[in-house]
């Protein structure tokens, strides 16, 4: 083997060995660069929990307002926040509807001018008017509709008026009892029940990034598993409960779903969040008629509630 050859091959050797460490070295770096990434993310995970567990400054009224006094406020204002939830989701089925009118009036036009093209002797002569009047129904239905959605929408403003005024005088009596104002701290339990679900996710990844990687020197995290070590026993908690055992209710009977946008809702309140859209053709299991006001409505499956006019829903069994 001649020299020139004997030289190329050492070279070689030395190049690859080079390839080799310099790619160690970055694969060093990433897993740094991860897990320094992920230690940044439970440090700041960490301290908002931390800044939400002191709380914040809120300004409320104490010392002299009874105690019956403050339940009747309280009453009175989740009356009036009831209300508005019923009030926004009146409002909503009113856009619903004349939404759909809008879309109803182009196919009444449409099958108009189909009739008044038509002749007598034309095979589709009663295929058109069937169609013609079908469209004239459901506009029919439509406006009607609309008009029921008005009155509930004006009666609900009547509503919020009434309850309106009953909690502001309420209020205005509650300054009559000498009671002061001071500054006082309340914790959002809401959003620090967030904030630790947000730390628990930022320290398994940090976890995820050290698996593995145990060879390079990577910051501690000791200290850092004191929400993740009360998640885990309500998990084990929830996974230990004994099953309840529930009693089947009686079927009534059944309905079909004839409308194409009815809504189902978790209490009679009718609230808009958490309804559910139940779609046109759906068989649905009645339990229960509740009713209120002049208004009726159907218990069905999942404890929900459901319209009992005849023109979204029909009676099968």
């Amino acid at each position: 083997m001649n020299k020139t050859l004997m030289t190329t091959m050492a070279a070689g050797a030395v190049f690859g060995a080079g390839v080799v460490a310099t790619q160690g070295t970055q694969a060093h770096a990433d897993a740094k660069s991860d897990i320094q990434a992920a230690q940044n993310k439970v440090n700041a995970a960490k301290a908002k929990v931390d800044k939400l567990s002191k709380g914040t400054k809120v300004t409320e009224v104490q010392g002299g307002i009874p105690a019956h006094l403050k339940q009747q406020i309280t009453d009175a204002q989740n009356k009036v926040n009831g209300i508005q939830h019923t009030l926004d989701a009146a409002n909503g089925d009113m856009q619903y509807y004349q939404n759909q009118k809008v879309i109803l009036q182009k196919q009444l036009d449409a099958a108009t001018a189909k009739t008044n093209s038509i002749s007598d002797n034309d095979p589709s002569f009663q295929q058109v008017w069937t169609d013609f009047y079908s469209v004239q129904y459901d506009m029919q239905d439509n406006d009607a509709q609309i008009k029921n959605a008005d009155g509930w929408i004006g009666s609900y403003h009547m509503e919020l008026q009434d309850a309106q005024n009953d909690l502001k005088a309420l209020q205005h009596k509650a300054k009559n009892y000498g009671g002061k104002t001071v500054t006082v701290k309340k914790v959002d339990q809401a959003a620090l029940a967030a904030a630790k679900k947000e730390y628990q996710a930022a320290v398994k990844a940090l976890k995820d990034a050290k698996a593995g990687k145990s060879k390079w020197k990577i910051p501690a995290t000791s200290g850092h598993n004191k929400y993740t070590k009360k998640a885990a026993k309500k998990e084990a908690a929830k996974k230990h409960a004994p099953k309840k055992i529930v009693k089947k209710a009686k079927q009534l009977f059944k309905i079909d779903v004839k409308a194409s946008k009815v809504y189902s809702y978790k209490t009679i309140d009718l609230h808009k969040s958490g309804r559910k859209l139940e779609k046109k053709g759906t068989k649905l299991p009645v339990y229960k008629i509740v009713k209120k006001g002049h208004k009726e409505f159907y218990l069905i499956k999942g404890n929900r509630v459901i319209t009992a006019n005849k023109h979204d829903v029909m009676k099968i069994k």
